[in-house]
């Protein structure tokens, strides 16, 4: 790839994008070089069912962005996400190494290593972030960086991210079927969150919440830093399986009908108002009811939103966001949804929009309405500029090389 130009791949449930990214030296712009989207075949919540299926899928997006950019992809960074991803806290704490007591880039280095030894080893699971939530310097709390300051004892309190080892070697297997190396692993609604939270949103206290096909991913930050993250195992597709059962129809059908004429909120709907299959399917007769399609949809999300509230319950923070909730995703552009999830998680709520991007250079705007793989390129671009170093420090590293170890016992 060339030397300006960053490759990054959001493997989704329904579908996979590539997008391929480069800055202009003037402005500093993030511009879409090049884009590439494909139907997903062989998942399932997020996780591999069909390596064959998933590594085709894979390689039809990153040819269509390859061409559409002009260029080789030979490595990209991904957006890792799935029910099997869990997210907790644990904590770490060493003596500063320098005689001084000054704290250096090597004793933070040292005090997230020493987080992530104190979890238990499991050997079905594989660390992919450890990201500090705040430090303590001599029994001091709440420090956000400490490097230069001076003390003996150093603390950390770190969010733990890690996720089923099966899982991402099936990951991995997939993408060096594709013939792309994997850059990084990045939990998707970490990535998401760079691309359309601002940071004033992030210091007062926000979940973004990603509606996806499959599943539903959130991530909550406060004072800065993120407190919590997971998956849902519900997503879009769920609706849309309701509405095929209830109406009896195909799937592809359900998900037109959805589309079309998708409501959150039944008490909006007149009564009578029908919805006609002849406009989905030639010469068919079957009405269906425009309320009972809300009922089912208000219904749906009101499983997501519950879960939702669980999450944040389990932070106490359950009604204490003071910048509410962003959503995304594509079942977020649903009528009346921001309406139905003020109501079920009483916070403010709103849509991602791209004024909220936190970035310097304003991202092209056909990037922002892809959230993951935009947060993706701004995650790598920071690491590579060493921006922020200790937010994000992913042990990606040894995750993929003990993947491709294990690759090659079965690769020829």
């Amino acid at each position: 790839m060339a030397r300006n130009t960053i490759a990054a791949i959001d493997i989704g449930t329904t579908a996979i994008t590539t997008v391929v990214a480069g800055t202009a030296n003037k402005d500093q712009k993030i511009r879409i070089l090049g884009m590439g989207r494909s139907p997903t075949y062989g998942m399932r919540r997020g996780s591999v069912v069909d390596i064959d299926e998933v590594t085709a899928s894979i390689k039809k997006s990153v040819q269509a962005a390859a061409k559409a950019a002009n260029v080789k992809i030979s490595s990209a960074i991904i957006a890792a996400s799935g029910t099997h991803v869990n997210s907790f806290v644990s904590r770490g704490v060493i003596a500063v190494g320098r005689a001084d007591g000054e704290i250096s880039e090597g004793d933070v280095k040292r005090v997230l290593s020493a987080a992530e030894g104190a979890i238990p080893r499991n050997p079905n699971r594989e660390v992919i972030h450890v990201i500090p939530k705040a430090y303590k310097i001599d029994g001091e709390s709440g420090i956000a960086d400490p490097i230069g300051m001076v003390g003996i004892r150093l603390e950390v309190e770190a969010i733990i991210i890690d996720g089923a080892k099966s899982a991402m070697q099936s990951l991995m297997k997939c993408m060096e079927g594709a013939g792309v190396e994997v850059e990084d692993f990045v939990f998707s609604p970490l990535a998401s969150a760079e691309a359309v939270l601002s940071r004033r949103q992030k210091e007062l206290g926000v979940m973004l919440l990603d509606i996806g096909g499959g599943t539903s991913d959130f991530s909550v930050f406060e004072e800065g830093r993120l407190i919590h993250a997971g998956v849902f195992p519900v997503g879009g597709n769920h609706i849309t399986s309701d509405i095929a059962i209830v109406f009896q129809t195909d799937v592809d059908v359900a998900e037109k009908i959805k589309l079309s004429f998708g409501h959150s909120l039944p008490d909006e709907i007149a009564k009578r108002e029908q919805i006609k299959l002849a406009e989905f399917v030639p010469d068919a007769k079957e009405t269906y009811s425009h309320r009972a399609l809300a009922e089912i949809i208000e219904a749906r999300l009101k499983d997501i939103f519950e879960l939702a509230h669980k999450e944040l319950k389990k932070i106490n923070r359950a009604g204490l966001l003071p910048a509410g909730v962003v959503l995304i995703g594509r079942a977020s552009s649903i009528p009346g949804i921001v309406e139905l999830a003020k109501r079920e998680l009483e916070l403010p709520v709103e849509l991602a929009s791209a004024t909220q991007s936190p970035h310097h250079g304003k991202p092209d705007e056909k990037l922002f309405d892809l959230p993951v793989a935009s947060g993706l390129i701004h995650w790598q671009m920071n690491r590579v500029s060493g921006r922020d170093p200790f937010f994000y420090n992913s042990t990606v590293a040894q995750v993929a090389s003990s993947v491709k170890n294990w690759l090659r016992i079965f690769l020829p």
